[in-house]
């Protein structure tokens, strides 16, 4: 006769057998799983580093050590036939795929896939200065890029930091120097080579392709296809630039708004420059595209206005501006590399004729006031009166043209794990204050940022359902899929 005792134990038995059982069958999985994945990738010619590999951690790191992924595989591709497959393996055994271009993402989400394939090798650039175009892989670095268009003679509107990736950077928008005169380099896109869910490699213009070009260009990372290569237009080099430094004390800050909102829309196009807030001092940095005596002349009324305790207005070869507002040295700015931190960012938009001085004072109040284990800065782009504004809305996917200001909030994370925390929860509550209160509802998307709320609307407004369209018809199967990509519905 079988006691209750001796039935509980067979009971107990027989369901660690079944986990073991369980277990035992995970593991195979995993390990098919595995050798289907390496396998699939034989034909890739480039390195692949998987998590057994010595160099994978490193591997790992790029701008932000804030967020860390785990994918099953990271692929440096070396020619574009290594992306063709990477994609194929991806779509074939049912994993997720991200693009690493230059490692910038705010959040990360260029090492989120499974498969991660990173096409910094993919860095060529041809320059046609009969044309006036370049081909760019889609792996190339802004300091690299700048530097050789300077050469032949030519630049782009691209961003500040050297070491930021061309894919991200401009199938986002891509707002920086230059930009007033020539707008966002999305907007300086001619065509894509693109590598499709399926592998197929396509070619992208405003002719073939119409309604997946109009996405690309604000909404294209990692949601339509791996870009490989861009042609830009570009544009002759003044023989000379002027770059421009006021600097005020923060008790002028109002001062330097209102004269931003009097004189910033009218500025010629030449002038394109940042209004940077840092804990206790203020600073605008710009460029202008002529020399120093014509800069001095152009913003002579402006200085006068905005009271700076300093002005500096220096001549130089673009490239040296590059280099200047890049704070790197030459040679980092050619041959660019990352510089790890931890940090977070939230980003705003206002709308004409600017920010009140209301919210001018509540940015300042929250930026002074947070504690020195999360230093924050501001930085406001000036868009007011310059190219970008010129565009429709719908005319690509970066729908943030009727805009005077975009903000940047950046908040270095150097405490311990609670700390950090601590001052995330801050700016993530002063950004919704501040947003519902003070700037516009939409947001900027390459300065990505997961604590969002109603991403897809501030990111994309108006331009949301075509970009949905778009996704059901080139990436039906959501291969490209991730937590703020574009949906399917």
């Amino acid at each position: 006769m079988i006691t209750v005792l001796t039935y509980k134990k067979l009971l107990l038995s027989i369901y660690i057998l079944l986990c073991l059982i369980i277990i035992c069958k995970i593991s195979s999985a995993n390990k098919l799983r595995k050798r289907d994945l390496t396998s699939c990738l034989v034909d890739v010619q480039g390195k692949k580093v998987y998590p057994n590999d010595p160099e994978y951690n490193s591997d790992l790191i790029d701008e932000n050590t804030r967020v860390m992924f785990t994918p099953s595989v990271i692929i440096y591709a070396n020619i574009v036939a290594d992306v063709q497959f990477s994609v194929y393996c991806a779509s074939t055994l049912n994993m997720s795929i991200s693009v690493r271009s230059g490692g910038h993402s705010y959040e990360k989400y260029g090492t989120i896939g499974a498969i991660v394939v990173d096409i910094t090798n993919l860095n060529q650039i041809t320059i046609n200065s009969t044309a006036k175009t370049a081909v760019v892989g889609a792996g190339s670095r802004l300091g690299s890029i700048f530097y050789a268009l300077s050469q032949a003679g030519f630049l782009a509107p691209f961003g500040t930091c050297p070491s930021v990736g061309i894919g991200g950077h401009a199938l986002g928008g891509g707002y920086g120097l230059f930009g007033r005169k020539y707008g966002p380099a999305s907007d300086n896109i001619l065509s894509m080579d693109l590598v499709d869910p399926t592998g197929r490699l396509i070619t992208v213009t405003a002719d073939k392709y119409t309604d997946l070009f109009f996405a690309l260009r604000g909404a294209g990372a990692n949601n339509y296809g791996i870009v490989t290569s861009f042609t830009f237009q570009i544009y002759p080099t003044p023989p000379k630039v002027t770059s421009i430094s006021l600097k005020y004390n923060l008790t002028k800050i109002q001062t330097l708004f209102d004269t931003t909102q009097q004189l910033g829309p009218t500025l010629p196009d030449d002038v394109s420059f940042s209004i940077v807030i840092d804990i206790g001092s203020v600073e605008f940095q710009g460029v202008y595209l002529g020399s120093q005596s014509s800069a001095t002349q152009v913003m002579s009324q402006f200085v006068s206005l905005s009271q700076p305790t300093s002005n500096q207005f220096t001549e130089e070869s673009l490239f040296d501006s590059v280099v200047r507002w890049g704070f790197q040295q030459s040679n980092g700015t050619i041959y660019p590399y990352h510089s790890p931190s931890n940090f977070k960012a939230k980003s705003f938009y206002v709308k004409p004729p600017g920010l009140s001085a209301q919210g001018v004072q509540s940015l300042v109040t929250f930026m002074t006031g947070l504690p020195t284990t999360c230093p924050t800065y501001a930085v406001f782009d000036l868009y007011a009166g310059g190219a970008a504004t010129r565009i429709a809305a719908n005319a690509t996917a970066f729908v943030h043209r009727d805009v005077f200001h975009s903000i940047e909030l950046f908040t270095t994370l150097t405490g311990d794990n609670t700390t950090n925390a601590q001052c995330i929860t801050q700016l993530n509550s002063f950004g919704e204050t501040f947003q519902s209160n003070y700037t516009d509802y939409s947001c900027y998307q390459n300065y990505i940022d997961r604590d969002l709320t109603d991403w897809q609307n501030r990111y994309y407004g108006s331009n949301l359902p075509a970009l949905i369209a778009a996704k059901k018809i080139y990436d039906p199967n959501n291969v490209f899929g991730y937590v703020q990509g574009i949906p399917l519905a």
